[in-house]
Parts: C-alpha cells; structure tokens; sequence
C-alpha cells in the first residue's frame, strides 16, 4: 500500500468545505459539519467522562487549520472545539471522492 502525501490543503470558505489534493492526483472534499463530526478525539469517540455518543453538530464553519508535524492537521471550528488530530491517513478514508 502506498501512503499517499497531500499536495494542497485549502479551506473553501465559498463552498464551506475543506478540499485536500493528494499526490497521486486524487482530492477529496470534507464538508464542515461533516469533519466536525468526524472528529477523532477521545471526548467525540467517547472515551471522555458524560460523552456516550459522537457529535451531531450543524452550521459550524471553520475558524483555523493547523499543520500537526508532518503526519495530520488539527481544524479549529466556530463551535469552539479544536482537540481532534485529523492523520492524513484518517483524513483519506472520510473524505468525499472530489468532482472536478
């Protein structure tokens, strides 16, 4: 299996989504709400004290996209959450295939 390395990461704000092109020339697209409910931190997988299900939040809009080392980003939403770690790897499995 080859790891594939992203080649662009850009917040499209016009279409509230994310859009990730890899280098294999494939792209993916993640809705907002849909990464934030996605989100792989152990409080929305829960595995936090009070958090039994994963989120289902709406309307949320991105405020930040932050690099984490080489390996994943970290997306800060105007819900105010920001513990996930997105691994590019993660990052390729729940994106939408991205139509040209």
């Amino acid at each position: 299996m080859t790891k594939k390395t992203p080649e662009e990461v850009r917040n499209d704000r016009e279409n509230g989504r994310v859009v990730i092109k890899w280098d294999d020339g494939s792209g993916r697209s993640y809705p907002y709400d849909d990464l934030r409910n996605a989100c792989p931190c152990a409080g929305c997988r829960g595995h936090a004290p009070g958090e039994v299900e994963p989120p289902n939040v709406s309307g949320v809009t991105l405020t930040q996209i932050a690099e984490v080392g080489t390996y994943a980003l970290r997306f800060d939403f105007s819900d105010g959450h920001n513990t996930g770690i997105y691994t590019w790897t993660y990052l390729e499995e729940i994106g939408q295939p991205l139509i040209a």
